[in-house]
């Protein structure tokens, strides 16, 4: 599907300060791990002290990633509005035992999630997508 050549979207660069912002607006990311096997992994997450924490399970795919460089993605669309917003932090990824519990991080996945990742925040970059709703085609439910 190509683009309307009279679409009146508009594609922006976001600073650092509004990435940051940004990912304190949602609680569900993407953690991608490089190497032999690439996986990209659905957490829930939280913005604490300048790095991106999540809780996971000891022997799991995060967890074995101990000091490894990662990437974590977050976005929203909005399908009505043909709009939305991506973040991607690049950093380093660091296990441990879960011994602070200051901050309650949430998690929907089921099981003993004992296992405190952090991520730091070496590179962080965005994009906002804004364009006008499509009012040329019937939807129904969000689907054609």
């Amino acid at each position: 599907m190509s683009a309307d050549p009279g679409s009146t979207a508009e594609l922006f660069q976001l600073d650092e300060t509004t990435c940051l912002s940004l990912l304190t607006t949602q609680h569900l990311g993407r953690l991608v791990v490089d190497g032999g096997d690439p996986a990209v992994v659905p957490v829930n997450y939280r913005l604490v002290d300048g790095v991106i924490a999540f809780r996971t399970e000891a022997g799991s795919r995060a967890d074995g990633a101990d000091r490894q460089q990662v990437m974590f993605e977050v976005d929203m669309f909005d399908d009505r509005t043909r709009s939305g917003w991506s973040v991607l932090v690049r950093g380093r990824l660091v296990a441990k035992s879960l011994d602070d519990t200051s901050v309650s991080i949430d998690t929907w996945a089921p099981g003993l999630r004992d296992r405190r990742i952090t991520i730091s925040l070496d590179v962080v970059s965005g994009r906002l997508l804004r364009s006008a709703p499509d009012s040329s085609t019937d939807r129904v439910g969000g689907y054609l």
